[in-house]
């Protein structure tokens, strides 16, 4: 069995606004990136941008009230996944139109090219080659084109859910340690793999999987999960354990299991918080039951935990420390 990566480094954010239009410091808006910025419309510019980095995955997010023209070669070691998040009016990439939820890919070191409109936002994921292999990406089939635009992104709303309590300028920077901005990069790019599996022709069709192959896919990444109880599993590390690629991850614990793997993982977190709350968790209250268990947005965990069990966490709480 390939063995997994190294552990995540703990990130931190680093966030600049902007109150002027400084083209010395948007050369570095996307990370290790040669990139030159125009102002292209009359008025005061403002803008936010924001970094953070660790093993193997950085993220990038930028947002600016004015038009700009962006063009420089991208990180020399690392693909770009990028999201044209928001915008009033059109993109323009590489001279063509796009639109606010387009999906764009490139490889190492690939030439950028784009006009943001008015009141852009944007996201950038520059992710390792290897961890893109590990799901299944031809890589050379992205080299060899220069780049992939996939159209509009149709898990923008759950992507930018997971972000937005680390991103947005309203965010609690209190709450905001190094294990929730790892998690929230990793479930961007789980997101993002996802949508790339579900919706462009660039990935290879994996036919004749059997069920007994498929079953024994999952068992492997059952196998791989027990050894690895910690709460953030990367999904690049799974399809390892696994031996398979992320689409045939997918497939195979939708068929097994009824749901995809990223939901598995969240319903087996949960199982985990709910199984020490019913033990009265050792004392803890359940916001450290949950944020030991990577739930780090407090509302999201608790809604999600009362769908799934029909009540709430600090209802289980209690119960379990009623005297019998």
């Amino acid at each position: 069995m390939p063995a997994p990566s190294t552990p995540l480094e703990a990130p931190a954010l680093s966030s600049t606004r902007l109150l002027s239009f400084d083209p010395g410091a948007m050369r570095v808006a996307i990370q290790d990136s040669e990139l030159e910025h125009v102002q292209l419309e009359s008025g005061q510019f403002q803008g936010r941008v924001a970094h953070t980095v660790s093993e193997g995955l950085a993220l990038d997010w930028g947002s600016y009230n004015l038009a700009l023209m962006a063009r420089g070669q991208l990180t020399r070691d690392r693909i770009t996944l990028g999201v044209l998040l928001d915008g009033c009016g059109d993109w323009r990439v590489y001279g063509g139109s796009a639109a606010n939820g387009d999906l764009l890919v490139q490889p190492e070191h690939s030439e950028l090219m784009i006009r943001l409109p008015p009141g852009a936002q944007w996201l950038a994921l520059q992710v390792s080659p290897e961890r893109l292999e590990a799901a299944g990406v031809p890589l050379q089939r992205l080299r060899e084109r220069g780049r992939w635009r996939l159209g509009e992104a149709t898990a923008l709303p759950r992507l930018m859910a997971g972000l937005s309590s680390v991103l947005s300028p309203e965010a609690d920077a209190s709450t905001n340690g190094p294990e929730q901005l790892a998690q929230a990069a990793e479930q961007a790019l789980a997101t993002l793999l996802c949508e790339l599996v579900a919706r462009t022709e660039a990935f290879e069709q994996e036919r004749g999987c059997s069920a007994g192959e498929r079953l024994r896919v999952v068992r492997r990444a059952e196998a791989w999960l027990a050894e690895h109880p910690e709460p953030m599993v990367r999904i690049d590390d799974l399809c390892r354990a696994a031996c398979t690629s992320l689409s045939r991850l997918e497939r195979s614990f939708n068929d097994v299991f009824g749901v995809g793997p990223r939901r598995y993982l969240a319903m087996r977190r949960l199982a985990s918080v709910r199984q020490e709350l019913l033990a009265g968790a050792g004392g803890e209250s359940v916001t450290e039951v949950a944020t030991r268990w990577g739930f780090f947005h407090l509302s999201r965990f608790a809604q999600e935990y009362g769908q799934l069990f029909g009540e709430r966490p600090s209802e289980t709480l209690r119960q379990a420390r009623v005297p019998a």
